[in-house]
């Protein structure tokens, strides 16, 4: 895991895809590669300013009436810094790293050549495709990158769901939403990670689990749009027994 911080966010985001191959893997690779999903080091403030200045056409600190310069969570592409709107809204602020784009290319090229010496060195692994693997790994990636359309994703899985009320998909705004930045609805709550906190606030675990399962069925069979990270961190758990779904990049 600290190999794959270090090779920088293209490593990091391939090893978060491996975290949920418990099928391949076992659970004590698991626990670590599921680190890789919030827990990667932060940029710190000084590094992000700038940019998000440019992006939001002014201070934070001005636009917000309360912003924190301290990530709460930080993960490959971007970190997410938690605020409050002038009429109280909680939110979430997304950003990605600056200057990730160069990076991720460089990173791919690599991949791809590791790839087709994976692929001649080792022909018990053609059948997996090596190559073109990373190059769809690669075009979902550069999608990734646009945290605007993240946001667009967000709103059409929302419509899809909107006469389910144990579903919820935080809402955008689109004040401050760009491709390098998004602001979203911050909507508390458990993160899935957390089933200790399942139970002290005395949700129902099945229920939970049977919602869940409904709501990604009716995503990959009804709709035909689907979100396409469902790792415990990107489900949070709400009173009543809702779901919220966050981060649509995928």
């Amino acid at each position: 895991r600290h190999a794959l911080e270090e090779l920088g966010p293209t490593f990091v985001k391939a090893g978060q895809i491996l975290a949920g191959r418990a099928d391949l893997l076992g659970p004590d690779w698991i626990t670590q590669l599921e680190r890789l999903h919030s827990q990667v080091p932060a940029l710190p403030w000084s590094a992000l300013r700038a940019q998000l200045e440019e992006d939001l056409g002014g201070d934070p600190a001005a636009l917000f009436a309360r912003f924190e310069t301290e990530a709460f969570a930080a993960a490959s592409i971007a970190q997410v810094h938690r605020a409050t709107l002038h009429d109280g809204t909680a939110v979430v602020v997304k950003i990605r790293r600056p200057g990730i784009e160069p990076v991720i290319e460089a990173d791919l090229r690599l991949m791809e050549r590791l790839a087709h010496l994976a692929e001649r060195e080792w022909p018990e692994l053609a059948p997996y495709r090596p190559v073109d693997l990373v190059r769809q790994f690669g075009d979902s990636l550069r999608r990734e990158l646009d945290l605007a359309q993240e946001c667009r994703q967000a709103e059409r899985i929302a419509a899809n769901f909107a006469q389910r009320p144990d579903v919820h998909v935080p809402r955008v705004f689109w004040e401050w939403t760009h491709p390098r930045v998004n602001v979203q609805q911050d909507v508390g709550g458990i993160s899935g990670h957390d089933l200790a906190g399942v139970d002290a606030a005395g949700l129902d675990r099945r229920v939970l689990a049977r919602r869940g399962a409904q709501a990604v069925l009716q995503m990959i069979v009804q709709d035909g749009l689907f979100h396409a990270d469902p790792h415990p961190g990107n489900v949070i758990y709400l009173p009543g027994n809702r779901i919220a779904f966050i981060d649509f990049g995928m």
